[in-house]
């Protein structure tokens, strides 16, 4: 049982380091927005890190780290709360609405500080949950383990970096023009889905500068720790917050965006609790579930049952246990003004990912994305037709599942998904996939506008209350992987089903399927004026992808007759896919929309439609 917080206190102050002695030390270095792939530790196109290999020199470097979302707010919520956000319904970038924790569940700093620790953060925290109280003891800019007011109190300590930042690449023609990197451009490995250009190869330099200034920010940590004489007290976790930065990771689900480094340095003192042996590696697959279960377990407290993951060190683990774990599991909603769902499952060297909105292509562009001028460069060179076949593919529409083999195909960029000799694989991930949603389950597929009405005050029991019909939800989407014979009877069924959500599905199942699904398009023309704003959006899109409807007269009047700015987003991510890769295009009238534009998100789309009908 823990004891309350106050309690705690108190008796700190009584007892004094006779009780603190007893706990190791914590601090996480984080860098913002780094795949595993800027770091020569762990690939060789990266850069020397002579502080980092120095952590890894003292402790153990896993060379598969996974963090479960692309994206921040989603990723470092996932953090803190040890539990799949799809589950948990904070799995939205930058929340609409943020969620409530279900009864008796804390995020794990606070199990930490209610356990006698000094916890700090400094300073992001970007939670998708509503924190509560006495999570930290301190989180600011002033932030530090230093300001504990007894030196022998254990510490936690996070602290965030934003050096390595996708923001640090958003720089002019003039800087790209007049500033050198300290990386040679012309050096660089650029992966083939790249164009080979000055351009491209100027930013990747300039992001591996981004990584030495990390490096040494690192460095600057573990010196104040030794000067401090608590080095051999404390675990040193470093790692990326999530991957990224160049286009095709963060906000994606390849493994750019997922795939992090991560280097764990052991003190002398607590080494006792670690199996690995000293400057080691472990292959054994982690994920960001697992990071606070971890630390957790390694201080000496249970880990609470309603954590998804399970600790990779502590007492009662071997090197084998973690060698033998070999899933990470991923997934991707809203990212800004972006809207579509996308879920991953890699298992050992095989990654298999799944598109729910496949006729969305990748280059569905979001805004804080496009101000990266390689993103800008990428895009001019498609439209005038010079990028190479693999290079063009982030501007086509996806299939919905894709299978990739890393062991040859690091950069999944051969799709082996419809390969007769994988369809006994195909189908055995499709199916651990399927599972994995099913049994969280995966609060995604009712809308964003759904939850926000009805489930945020306790997402995890709406989701267990409506397990049931998401299973069922789930087997619609499914169906757009069928050959069309075995899904038509039953998409024709669900299409007139009397729950909105079946509808929503069914026709999202057509839109995959696009002219395949023509003869449903009598079944699908009455949801055109469904009760369901939702249906009526994910209609438009399949009617308006076979040509038997203007999809603009119900994504407009969609857009101008709600005052749910989560529809209207949804209706305009719809839009701006018909104007700009949809075969015809659809223009749009931009100034017939009366959208809310003091919302950030609908104004970056409006103003994206107007740079579209400029071009």
């Amino acid at each position: 049982m823990r004891l309350p917080l106050c309690f705690t206190l108190f008796s700190q102050l009584i007892c004094g380091s006779a009780l603190f002695a007893e706990r190791p030390n914590f601090v996480w270095i984080v860098s913002e927005d780094n795949s595993k792939h800027y770091l020569k530790l762990f690939d060789e196109a990266g850069v020397e890190a002579p502080h980092i290999e120095a952590l890894a020199a003292h402790g153990i470097t896993y060379t598969r780290a996974f963090s479960n979302s692309a994206v921040c707010s989603v990723a470092r919520t996932t953090l803190a709360t040890g539990a799949y956000a799809p589950r948990l319904g904070t799995q939205f970038h930058r929340r609409s609405t943020p969620a409530e924790l279900p009864e008796g569940m804390s995020l794990f700093y606070g199990i930490l500080t209610e356990a006698g620790y000094y916890t700090t953060n400094n300073v992001k925290e970007d939670f998708n949950v509503i924190k509560p109280a006495g999570t930290w003891t301190e989180s600011s800019e002033e932030a530090d383990w230093r300001n504990r007011p007894n030196p022998e109190q254990p510490f936690f300590h996070m602290q965030t970096h934003n050096e390595s930042h996708e923001g640090r690449l958003h720089f002019s023609e003039e800087t790209f023009k007049n500033e050198a990197t300290v990386n040679d451009p012309a050096a660089v490995n650029l992966p083939p889905y790249f164009p080979d250009t000055p351009l491209f190869r100027y930013t990747y330099a300039l992001y591996l500068d981004k990584m030495q200034i990390i490096d040494d920010i690192v460095g600057e940590t573990v010196a104040a720790l030794d000067e401090a004489g608590v080095l051999e007290d404390t675990f040193i976790f470093y790692f990326g917050d999530h991957g990224g930065v160049l286009p095709r990771s963060k906000a994606y689900l390849y493994e750019t965006g997922l795939h992090v480094p991560l280097v764990v340095r052991v003190p002398e003192k607590w080494k006792h609790l670690v199996s690995e042996e000293i400057g080691t590696e472990q292959a054994g697959f982690v994920n960001f579930i697992d990071f606070g279960p971890t630390v957790l377990n390694l201080a000496g407290i249970e880990v609470p049952e309603q954590m998804d993951g399970t600790p990779f060190l502590g007492k009662n683990l071997t090197a084998e246990d973690i060698a033998e774990k070999d899933h990470a599991f991923g997934y991707a909603d809203r990212f800004d003004e972006k809207t579509e769902m996308v879920r991953s499952l890699r298992i050992g060297d095989w990654k298999y990912i799944r598109s729910y909105q496949p006729w969305y292509p990748d280059a569905l562009q979001n805004s804080y994305r496009n101000r990266m001028l390689a993103y800008q460069e990428w895009r001019t060179l498609f439209h005038n037709g010079e990028l190479s076949c693999i290079q063009q593919r982030f501007f086509e529409e996806r299939p919905a599942e894709m299978l990739f083999n890393l062991a040859l195909d690091p950069h999944e960029i051969n799709n082996r998904a419809t390969d007769p000799a994988q369809r006994d694989r195909l189908q055995d991930m499709r199916n651990a996939l399927t599972e994995k949603l099913k049994s969280m389950p995966d609060l995604s597929l009712f809308p964003e506008n759904l939850l926000v009405a009805e489930a945020m005050d306790n997402p995890v029991a709406y989701g267990q209350k409506h397990k049931a019909r998401i299973h069922g939800l789930i087997d619609t989407a499914n169906l757009m992987m069928l050959p069309f014979d075995e899904a038509r009877e039953p998409l024709s069924k669900a299409l007139t089903s009397e729950d909105p959500m079946q509808r929503l599905w069914a026709a999202n199942s057509c839109a995959a399927f696009g002219l395949e699904a023509e003869e449903l398009a009598t079944d699908a023309m009455p949801l055109l004026e469904d009760t369901d704003p939702a249906v009526r959006i994910r209609a438009a899109e399949f009617l308006g992808r076979i040509g038997k409807t203007d999809p603009r007269e119900t994504l407009v009047d969609v857009i101008n007759g709600t005052d749910d700015h989560l529809v209207a987003i949804m209706a305009l991510n719809a839009l701006v896919y018909f104007m700009d890769h949809a075969d015809p295009a659809y223009p749009v009238d931009v100034e017939q929309l009366t959208a809310d534009l003091s919302i950030r998100e609908i104004r970056d789309r409006v103003t994206l439609l107007q740079a579209i009908k400029a071009e």
